[in-house]
């Protein structure tokens, strides 16, 4: 099993937490340390993400789910497990572009895409039975523009 990164240690400017709030101009400073560590990346882009459905479908094809997802959040948490699995014992991070676009369209629905991914960053995910857990380390950046997002300071 890898270890676990500290995220704030390898990008001491961060200030937010636990979804990690990363201002596009210091992409590749966050590009930099998931390459050093080997995370797998899974882009959700926020501008697709303009309502419940839209929503879903993003998630949906991100993470690979089955065609025979619901498109609900108990189908989520049935699938999200089946992907956990797959990726036991590595680093993944999704990188939610655009989420200020996600927000501005769909207000309820980005705190709840939000919600489900800091559960499965703290690993709360269903597993089908107390001898079949799994473990991947999970991370969450949300990437935008605005002043809301963490970068290093300028000179």
């Amino acid at each position: 099993m890898t270890e676990r990164v500290w995220v704030r240690g390898e990008l001491s400017w961060l200030r937010s937490g636990p979804m990690w709030r990363i201002h596009e101009d210091a992409l590749p400073d966050l590009d930099a340390m998931l390459d050093r560590h080997g995370y797998v990346r899974i882009v959700l882009d926020g501008r697709r993400m303009t309502s419940r459905e839209a929503a879903h479908a993003v998630l949906a094809e991100a993470f690979g789910f089955p065609d025979w997802y619901g498109a609900n959040w108990d189908a989520f948490h049935d699938c999200f497990y089946g992907f956990a699995s797959e990726h036991a014992g590595e680093r993944v991070a999704v990188l939610w572009r655009h989420v200020e676009t996600a927000a501005d369209a769909a207000p309820a629905t980005t705190i709840e895409v939000g919600w489900a991914l800091l559960e499965c960053a703290a690993g709360h995910w269903p597993a089908p039975g107390p001898t079949a857990p799994t473990t991947m380390h999970f991370d969450l950046f949300a990437i935008g523009t605005g002043d809301d997002f963490d970068r290093p300071p300028t000179a």
